[in-house]
């Protein structure tokens, strides 16, 4: 504070400097000379204001200082100060911090504004912008009595930065009394504090309400919201915890209702619909509760199916085998295979293509049952076929779908050494095509068969319909060929052989008689395998007919060009 004294007496110096070996300039600090008192009783006044008198605190008398006009402080035009060019402010010193004051406006001011304030051609817009927000932010800190950053003193005159100062109260007028008064006792308090050897950080300012944990940034709204939000939302999680944690004996009543109100379920002992499991703590198993809150949105218990018939039950799945049929005949008559350039895997042979691309989608919808309970309420409904209250599309659905890893090896086995021969045999149109309808015959045999018997909670899924059909197609084109297992021994082979007519037979004969004997396999779906098959071997015959009537013809038509070349 080497420039107070000019504060406190009020003199309008020449321009902000470094003071001078003047009296204001003395090495006496303010609070030897003054007491703080003095300036807390002064009358709020403006720097550079009318002409006053102000008492001196040295005893010198009364002090009078008129108000400089701008012509009494430019200097007298002559050849210097016309050859002078406007100068940019240069770079600060290596160790002095860059004070970047308190911008008077949100854009600079243009070169004219600038020149309008500080004169023509008397410092650059960029300069005179830093000029105007250093003063602005000595003016809001009481601070005009220090000395300017080097580069506006070595860059202007003080007669220009005088002028920027008196724009600055004309235009932007503020109590610049106030903001002295503030400062010193800001000052004061520092010192005291540093007397203390005590630091007490305040927000906003001195005795102002501090935050959580004496936070000096006060209290937070948006930590307040926060914690509301917070208790909210743990308190909704309770609410629904105790909800589940209550709702499974409302569960048990519901599964008791529907039992009573559906007749065919009443025929099976209540162990074996209702599956008596406690459920788990959210807070304590969370994992096991979630898959419990997803078994249970998968199982429909809400449903009334007393007033369903036998042909609600068949006919909508009907229609779907019936069109699903179509589309596999236009897809063996129209589809033509790409060449090897529009392949999509052109190092993989079609038929392990159009296998393994098969085995991929089984093994998706495998994973979705086993790996992710959000998807079993949509796998109930269209993977798996349940003739209490069947969906239409779970024929096509269910062709695709394993809930087991027995079953889900077993058939793509299955499907990889019978289906890639098959595969180059008839082209993949055939193929794709043999396949669905295999697949979708079954599942609708199956759910036929198991509607009409009353068996109303038997469930059905797999892809045995489908592979039987393959299986049967590639026996009734080789008939008359021996086949055997491949993965006998090579000298076994020969020895346990039979053809392909009477393999066909056989297996046919063990479904039929597994089907209506005690001995029946309770886990294999054997009215899907006999519709698979039935499907395998009609479309076999067919297409051997056809291939035979395309041969025949064809003959002809060589024979006739033989004859022709001939005569």
């Amino acid at each position: 504070m080497s420039n107070v004294f000019s504060i406190g007496w009020r003199i309008p110096c020449p321009g902000l400097r470094a003071s001078s070996a003047s009296l204001l300039s003395a090495p006496v600090t303010f609070r030897s000379a003054v007491s703080p008192s003095y300036f807390r009783e002064l009358p709020t006044r403006r720097l550079y204001s009318t002409p006053r008198k102000l008492i001196s605190p040295l005893g010198l008398g009364n002090l009078t200082f008129p108000r400089p006009s701008p012509n009494s402080i430019r200097p007298p035009p002559s050849f210097l100060t016309r050859s002078v060019k406007k100068k940019s402010a240069p770079p600060p010193k290596p160790n002095e911090p860059v004070e970047h004051g308190v911008p008077i406006s949100s854009k600079p001011l243009s070169a004219a504004e600038i020149n309008r304030i500080f004169g023509p051609n008397r410092v650059s817009p960029a300069l005179g912008n830093r000029i105007l927000s250093v003063l602005q932010g000595r003016r809001l800190n009481g601070t005009l009595d220090l000395d300017l950053p080097s580069d506006i003193t070595r860059s202007a005159r003080p007669f220009v930065i005088d002028a920027g100062l008196q724009w600055l109260r004309k235009n932007r007028p503020m109590d610049e009394d106030a903001a002295i008064l503030a400062r010193i006792e800001r000052e004061e308090q520092e010192e005291e504090e540093k007397l203390k050897g005590l630091y007490k950080p305040q927000s906003g300012h001195y005795d102002a309400e501090l935050g959580k944990a004496n936070d000096p940034w006060g209290k937070s709204v948006l930590q307040e919201y926060r914690e509301q939000n917070e208790a909210r939302l743990l308190a909704e999680q309770e609410q629904k915890r105790k909800e589940w944690l209550e709702g499974e004996a409302k569960d048990y009543e519901n599964i008791t209702k529907a039992l009573k109100r559906n007749t065919e379920l009443q025929k099976f002992e209540e162990s074996a619909v209702i599956e008596a499991r406690p459920r788990a703590d959210p807070s304590e198993r969370p994992l096991l509760a979630w898959i419990q809150k997803h078994h249970l949105r998968a199982t429909n218990n809400d449903i009334d199916t007393s007033n369903l018939t036998t042909a609600r039950r068949i006919l909508p799945a009907l229609g779907v085998t019936l069109f699903a049929l179509g589309l596999c005949y236009v897809l063996a008559e129209t589809y033509d295979p790409p060449s090897h350039k529009d392949r999509m895997w052109r190092d993989i042979p079609p038929a392990a293509a159009t296998v393994l691309a098969i085995i991929g989608l089984n093994l998706s919808v495998f994973t979705l049952w086993k790996f992710w309970p959000p998807a079993w309420r949509m796998l109930n409904k269209y993977f798996i076929s349940v003739p209490i209250y069947p969906h239409a599309l779970s024929v096509v659905g269910s062709v695709f779908s394993h809930q087991q890893v027995k079953h889900l090896a077993t058939n793509m086995v299955i499907l990889w050494f019978i289906g890639t021969r098959l595969h180059d045999e008839i082209g993949r149109g055939n193929f794709v095509a043999l396949f669905m309808a295999s697949g979708v015959i079954g599942s609708f045999t199956s759910l036929s068969a198991h509607v009409l018997t009353k068996q109303l909670t038997v469930t059905s899924l797999g892809a045995s319909g489908a592979i039987a059909g393959l299986v049967a197609a590639w026996c009734m084109l080789h008939s008359n060929d021996k086949l055997t297992l491949w993965f006998l021994p090579r000298e076994w082979q020969d020895t346990i052989s039979a053809r392909g007519s009477v393999f066909l037979t056989g297996i046919v004969l063990f479904e039929a008689i597994s089907l209506f004997t005690p001995f029946r396999v309770a886990a294999l779906d054997h009215w899907a395998h006999l519709g698979g098959y039935l499907t395998g071997a009609a479309w076999a015959s067919y297409w051997k007919t056809k291939r035979d009537r395309e041969r025949k013809k064809r003959r002809e038509e060589l024979g006739v060009l033989g004859r022709l070349f001939s005569d």
